[in-house]
């Protein structure tokens, strides 16, 4: 299952205007970065690419070019908003990619476990999104005054990344201008054009960074990622155990 990973650094519809701190650093390092990094050990990952805006291009080839070269790492630019920039994404793939997986790039910090359950479950119906509860009251705000308790505990925060068969997330691409109803994700984008998409459960700690309150807490949540263990003997002790 040969997967390429799109990371978008388009704000995404449903956020406000002007969200998002890609190009800020947690812990020396930018947000973007760590978000390619997390599949930078992943086997079946055979192609990243960053996708953006036109006018993000210069900025990403003259300062991080060489580095993203390095690591393998492509560059599309596409516009005007998240659907162009992924749209030309997925123009610029390999012909052998089977598997695209969209990845907000203000999402650093996402478990490989949850990157697991994703494949795994993309078998099921062509596609799959990692769900949260959105838990508390929630109410509908009028006029900058408390409207009324909206309770609907069967609601859910949809997460990214998002993963889909490569000829299902082309297929809902194709089929944008004619699509009725409203869609602000990928994974919403290809329900309405008939693919169901399988939900797996993710992790509150995964959360965009779109606000400078947020670095701190998104270092926080690096930092707690689970580590992915290895077979390899960790010392000599433990290699004289086999």
């Amino acid at each position: 299952m040969p997967i390429g990973v799109l990371f978008v650094m388009a704000q995404p519809l449903w956020a406000a205007k002007g969200s998002g701190k890609p190009f800020s650093k947690i812990d020396n390092r930018e947000i973007f970065m760590r978000s390619i990094e997390l599949y930078a050990n992943r086997d079946a990952v055979q192609q990243r690419i960053l996708c953006m805006l036109p006018d993000d291009l210069s900025r990403i080839q003259e300062k991080y070019g060489s580095h993203l070269a390095f690591q393998g790492v492509g560059a599309a630019a596409g516009g005007p908003d998240w659907f162009g920039a992924v749209q030309r994404g997925l123009e610029k793939l390999k012909a052998e990619i089977e598997t695209v997986i969209v990845h907000d790039a203000c999402c650093p910090a996402v478990p490989y476990t949850v990157l697991d359950a994703l494949e795994e479950a993309l078998g099921k119906t062509g596609a799959a999104a990692a769900v949260v509860p959105v838990g508390g009251a929630t109410v509908r705000a009028q006029g900058g005054k408390l409207g009324p308790l909206a309770v609907d505990r069967r609601l859910e925060l949809l997460q990214s990344p998002q993963i889909f068969r490569r000829t299902v997330l082309e297929a809902a691409y194709a089929r944008r201008a004619e699509v009725s109803g409203e869609y602000v994700d990928d994974a919403t984008l290809v329900r309405l054009c008939g693919t169901e998409v399988t939900t797996v459960p993710g992790w509150r700690l995964n959360i965009r960074v779109d606000h400078d309150e947020l670095i701190k807490l998104g270092s926080d949540a690096i930092k707690h990622l689970p580590r992915v263990r290895s077979n390899a003997p960790v010392s000599p002790f433990d290699e004289a155990q086999w």
